[in-house]
């Protein structure tokens, strides 16, 4: 069999495909890419196993020329160098690679000295992996997201010898490490390696079977992804059978994943009414879930979404049927979904942040079902996520807090230390300066272990004091929204409204009217994120505000809801002195959403999640500043300037 014909045809169609495209179309080298190469630190990391996917092209020009990119030769079949390739792949065919080839690795890729034919060779054979000595070249420290992230892999790789898993994103390492079960301890046994290099290679061997080589994300940060959705635990003992159905199931996720999320700051228009006939195609009724972590008796969060969801059914009049369960654990979670479809419910709506990794899997396995996560840090096209924009309600009650406050020092009462909450108090920080300059925020957290309920402040001077946004009527306690503290007694001035039935009607009218699917970009995930503006949000003042001052608040809030202001415009400082925020902007909404500091005038900071309550640690585990889903600017369509 003429095996070098055969592969030189491949590697010309790939010459000619680049020609077209204007590209180079010859093997990738180093020595071109990285000009002060020759200056760079370098170490040995002696022999080792390293995949075929990541050896990129050559170190020096020699006989780059002789193959295009993917080691595919393309030099004339009777030639010198056809006859020693065709001898090397029958030698390797019928002994293997019996030397290895040497290497330098920059960045995580791998490029050829000494050995380009057997590379060409074990690449054309289908091969994965082939022995190499290679040398790192170690590039410049420097800010570069990229570098940022190899120097990460470097610290990896010398903890665990792992160097197949490379992340191309910084944070991902720390997000690995962080998956519950993933280490027992500080330094690494040989156990917890080789059972993470099993899952590895059996998921690299299915992904990069399954899945065409342009339509895919890097094997590394897939990887991420399929630990993430169902968990490092369960799929710790898969075989490579098992491992298959699952990437088989993530496969659109992975296809369509280009780790970028729509954000939809703003409730539509209505969508006109669908014609008579193509209604036929669209339920006449939608039958919801709402999937709750703890009973909703015991949560005023969960209390004030049960609301919401009696109130979007008695709104839409006997089209929304909605049932309300309690899934307190993963596999509770997965059993009822599955139970629930049998019962022909076809929405499912997780009302807690929590509960996201939860989701992913039965929305998987039920594609034919709409899930929702309320939450914001979605990147699952499988899942929309949900949220309100707490912190334009919080500068509002800034305003409200500088106004009320004699002396500039107020209280402020955070719940967990999640994204979302610097943006709320930072608000609130700003708002309160706006009206009052010497305003400071003193911040204290609801779910920190010294948390004390009766003397959240020990300063008497501390007067005016925004504590948490909602309650219900099993807590008989009036320390909540804004309030003065007049000894013992509390005076209540404010509180912020969520709106979540609104929410829930509209998402259900989407569904009714059959708009639910193309009405965002299913290619990306898609994050709800509504505003004031949206009427989701609302503002409460009591009849002891002076109405006079509240005129002041009413004319932001109108500005809040036409979008000509943002609390997040102008010179922004954090506690350090940086600037966030030049006099000449505004924050983007991913900005906002990605706040992971706070402002100049707050005296405070954020808990470790040692320092948390049991209770509040797998939340902050999951979506805390340094949790999990740690999010980045460019995963978000929406960030303009």
């Amino acid at each position: 069999m003429d095996h070098y014909g055969k592969a030189r045809r491949e590697g010309l169609r790939i010459y000619t495909t680049a020609l077209q495209a204007h590209e180079d179309p010859f093997l990738p080298v180093l020595e071109s890419k990285v000009p002060d190469l020759s200056t760079l630190s370098r170490m040995s990391l002696g022999i080792i196993t390293v995949p075929l996917s990541r050896v990129l092209g050559s170190v020096s020009p020699g006989r780059s020329k002789a193959f295009t990119k993917g080691f595919l030769p393309i030099l004339e079949g009777g030639s010198e160098f056809a006859a020693k390739w065709d001898h090397l792949y029958e030698s390797v065919e019928s002994e293997g690679v019996n030397q290895p080839v040497t290497a330098l690795e920059y960045m995580g890729y791998y490029y050829v000295i000494e050995g380009n034919k057997r590379v060409s060779v074990t690449k054309v054979m289908g091969a994965r992996d082939i022995e190499a000595d290679v040398t790192r070249v170690i590039p410049p420290k420097t800010e570069d997201p990229e570098v940022v992230a190899y120097y990460e892999y470097c610290d990896f790789t010398k903890e665990t010898g792992l160097y197949p898993i490379l992340f191309s994103r910084p944070g991902s390492y720390q997000k690995l490490l962080s998956l519950p079960g993933m280490r027992a301890g500080e330094k690494w046994t040989e156990d917890e390696i080789l059972s993470l290099r099993k899952i590895f290679q059996y998921f690299s061997e299915a992904y990069e079977t399954m899945l065409p080589e342009e339509n895919r994300l890097p094997t590394g940060d897939a990887f991420l992804i399929f630990l993430t959705a169902f968990g490092y635990l369960e799929v710790r003992d898969d075989d490579l059978s098992k491992t298959r159905e699952r990437v088989r199931l993530m496969a659109r996720e992975f296809e369509n994943h280009d780790g970028r999320v729509n954000l939809v700051m703003e409730r539509a228009n209505p969508v006109p009414a669908i014609p008579t006939i193509a209604s036929l195609f669209h339920p006449g009724k939608v039958k919801a879930a709402f999937l709750f972590n703890r009973p909703i008796e015991d949560s005023a969060w969960n209390y004030w979404h049960n609301l919401g969801r009696l109130e979007a059914e008695e709104k839409l009049e006997g089209k929304l049927e909605t049932g309300a369960f309690i899934v307190p654990s993963r596999s509770d979670f997965e059993e009822t979904v599955d139970r629930l479809i049998r019962e022909g419910y076809t929405a499912f709506f997780a009302t807690s942040p929590v509960m996201l990794n939860s989701t992913i899997e039965p929305s998987l396995l039920h594609p034919e079902a709409r899930f929702l996560c309320c939450s914001l840090l979605s990147q699952y096209a499988n899942i929309r996520t949900y949220y309100i924009r707490f912190y334009e309600a919080k500068f509002l009650l800034g305003l409200a807090a500088g106004i009320l406050s004699d002396n500039g020092k107020i209280g402020y009462i955070a719940d967990f230390p999640i994204y979302g909450s610097p943006s709320a108090a930072n608000a609130f920080a700003l708002g309160a300066r706006m009206v009052n300059p010497k305003a400071k925020i003193y911040m204290n957290w609801f779910s920190a272990s010294w948390y004390d309920d009766q003397l959240p402040f020990e300063d008497p001077e501390i007067r005016v004091i925004c504590n948490r946004d909602i309650t219900a009527p099993k807590y008989d306690a009036r320390d909540v929204g804004l309030y003065l503290r007049q000894g013992r007694r509390i005076i209540n001035m404010a509180t912020l409204i969520p709106r979540w039935g609104l929410f829930y009607r509209l998402i259900s009218e989407m569904i009714l009217k059959g708009t639910f699917n193309p009405a965002e970009n299913k290619q990306n995930a898609t994050n709800y994120w509504w505003g004031i503006g949206s009427q989701i949000l609302d503002v409460a003042f009591s009849k002891r505000f002076d109405p006079y001052a509240a005129r002041i608040i009413h004319h932001f809030s109108q500005e809040l809801k036409e979008g000509t202001f943002t609390p997040f415009e102008g010179e922004i400082r954090d506690q350090s002195g940086a600037l966030r925020c030049e006099a000449d902007r505004r924050l983007t909404p991913a900005e906002i959403l990605c706040m992971d500091y706070l402002v100049d005038n707050i005296v405070g900071s954020f808990p470790k999640e040692e320092e948390l309550i049991e209770s509040a640690r797998p939340l902050v585990r999951l979506q805390g500043i340094h949790g999990e889903l740690m999010p980045e600017l460019s995963s978000f369509s929406w960030n303009r300037k």
